[in-house]
């Protein structure tokens, strides 16, 4: 459980949750939410409700400069397993569904790197479980910024809970 009071004063959160850094051979995932592909706040129209399943590699969007990628909303359950051996994870939504996001490199990692080539081979699994996280924007080329709707205000409380179980 994560628990964000709620600060006056600040800018907007771009996201609140946690990042898991796991063994990479936990290489895939299966979810009850919104999908197939990434989705965010106000990038879901396209998306449907049903269970999914993906790999760390095909979640990795090849955007020309690396960056927040393979994002999927309305998660009630997340499974992350290796292909290979019988073992892994599972992330249970308490109470409201959490967004998530199964990748071969952290959010800091993706951040940091201009070009593709300057990301290294993959070590790990990273799992990002959020409570939720600014829309996209750019209604237009032009760079508009994030509806009303789909901002994350500072001074509002945010309280994440999921349960983790071994599989």
């Amino acid at each position: 459980r994560a628990c964000y009071p709620g600060v006056e004063g600040l800018p907007d959160m771009p996201a609140f949750g946690m990042e898991f850094q796991m063994k990479k051979e936990l290489d895939r995932f299966r979810y009850y939410g919104f999908g197939p592909e990434e989705n965010y706040c106000d990038r879901r129209a396209g998306a449907r409700l049903s269970v999914f399943t993906g790999t760390l590699g095909d979640n990795l969007t090849p955007y020309l400069m690396p960056q927040e990628c393979g994002n999927r909303t309305g998660i009630r359950w997340l499974r992350v397993f290796s292909a290979e051996k019988s073992c892994g994870v599972i992330f249970e939504a308490e109470g409201r569904p959490f967004e998530a996001g199964v990748l071969p490199y952290s959010a800091r990692e993706l951040e940091n790197a201009a070009h593709a080539e300057e990301l290294a081979k993959p070590c790990h699994t990273w799992v990002r479980i959020l409570y939720g996280q600014e829309g996209v924007g750019g209604d237009d080329s032009w760079g508009a910024p994030v509806h009303e709707a789909f901002r994350m205000p500072a001074e509002e409380r945010r309280e994440l809970a999921f349960r983790i179980r071994p599989i």
